[in-house]
């Protein structure tokens, strides 16, 4: 029995899930640096707030992802919070 995946696996869009288990890998890893961590959380803050068919035991793992961030590299976190305020003002504007 074959253990590899498939090429429909290997080239499907990622869904969120997918996103926040690249998150926390990248995180566990410590390679995760201040823009990178911007640009996914924004998408998959997104994708939460968009889409009503999401599992909703991914906004426990978004929740979850987002408590290890500001424990293990709070710098992190501010820095993207503060560039979606910054993001959000200049919305409003």
């Amino acid at each position: 029995m074959s253990t590899s995946p498939t090429r429909r696996e290997l080239f499907r869009t990622p869904n969120t899930k997918d996103k926040l288990t690249l998150f926390q890998i990248l995180l566990d890893a410590k390679l995760l640096n201040k823009d990178m961590s911007l640009a996914l959380l924004k998408v998959i803050h997104k994708e939460l707030g968009t889409d009503m068919r999401i599992d909703p035991t991914l906004y426990k793992d978004y929740a979850t992802s987002i408590a290890a961030l500001d424990y293990y590299t709070s710098d992190i976190l501010q820095h993207v919070v503060k560039s979606w305020k910054a993001m959000s003002s200049a919305n409003n504007e």
